[in-house]
């Protein structure tokens, strides 16, 4: 309860819960008593900010997406409106992001480039504002096969030898590891 002074027609009531509805009376008072309650007067707070998400991870997942998963704050402060994921190539301060539904605790974030560090993070939104996000996670996507050596030779040395030499690829898509060189008689 809360006490309001004689010439108040009005008062804020302070310390409540985030999103939760509460029934309002009055009654006014003197020396001699107390008034009946007035009507019951429904209302409810609004939302507030959403706790951050916990347990985040990431992994790599393909060559072109990273895979996060999360548990949901247990109190959410009101109605959670769902997620955000924030990623970037590290290095970079081009950010993209994406919007998650608030039942979702999966996602994986697609067009990626293959072999790539990204950085990322989570917050969770709702009408009262969006959580602090979680702390930065570095993930690589998975490799993928290189592009084809370029400007490949091959000259006769020896009897009984060859040599073959090449330009290495424009795109290694990982950490390159080597090169297969196939031979075989012809006819």
């Amino acid at each position: 309860r809360a006490e309001a002074g004689p010439i108040d027609v009005a008062y804020i009531v302070s310390g409540l819960q985030p999103y939760t509805e509460y029934i309002v009376t009055l009654t006014a008072y003197t020396e001699g008593g107390e008034s009946e309650r007035s009507e019951e007067v429904l209302v409810r707070t609004l939302s507030g900010v959403p706790p951050t998400p916990s347990s985040v991870t990431a992994e790599g997942e393909a060559p072109d997406s990273i895979k996060v998963a999360w548990q949901a704050p247990v109190e959410t402060n009101g109605g959670l409106s769902g997620f955000r994921i924030y990623y970037r190539v590290v290095g970079s301060t081009d950010k993209s992001q994406a919007e998650i539904g608030p039942d979702e605790m999966m996602y994986s974030i697609g067009g990626l480039q293959p072999a790539t560090d990204y950085v990322v993070t989570l917050s969770a939104h709702a009408d009262g504002g969006e959580s602090d996000r979680t702390q930065e996670i570095v993930v690589r996507t998975l490799s993928s096969a290189p592009s084809t050596p370029l400007s490949v030779t091959a000259e006769g040395k020896a009897p009984d030898t060859v040599r073959v030499t090449w330009q290495p690829p424009t795109q290694t898509n990982g950490d390159l590891l080597g090169y297969y060189i196939y031979y075989q008689v012809v006819g």
